[in-house]
């Protein structure tokens, strides 16, 4: 599984929980972000390794990596942290930001274009 359809379904399963309003849902999705952030055991990499066997490994970062961290577990954490404060802190007032990361998620699935990585990769992430 491509980072590219993994972040496709985490977009339709966002605008599916969100239209549903399935609280246990809201905590699964924001678990799943956490374990992927913390750990960088990442669900694309998991599923092409039961797939494929032990022999797809992930590579070293690369050389010209400035902060040594990968800009796709960033923007699992990011995403993370702003769907913690928009669902647990600001529901009432910051009722739209969920809807907004869904949907772009969503289309960075479909185009392969994700804003939020090309920026973190510009600013130095691998």
């Amino acid at each position: 599984m491509s980072e590219r359809a993994f972040r496709f379904i985490l977009g339709a399963s966002l605008i599916l929980l969100l239209y549903t309003d399935w609280r246990p849902g809201y905590f699964a999705y924001l678990g799943l972000l956490a374990f992927e952030g913390v750990t960088n055991l990442r669900f694309p990499y998991l599923v092409t390794r039961l797939r494929r066997g032990t022999a797809a490994r992930r590579g070293p970062l690369p050389r010209d990596c400035r902060l040594g961290f990968e800009a796709e577990r960033m923007l699992r954490m990011i995403v993370l942290v702003l769907l913690a404060l928009s669902w647990l802190l600001f529901p009432e007032t910051l009722w739209f930001l969920p809807w907004f990361i869904g949907f772009m998620l969503f289309m960075a699935g479909l185009t392969n274009i994700c804003p939020m990585v090309m920026a973190l990769r510009w600013i130095g992430f691998c």
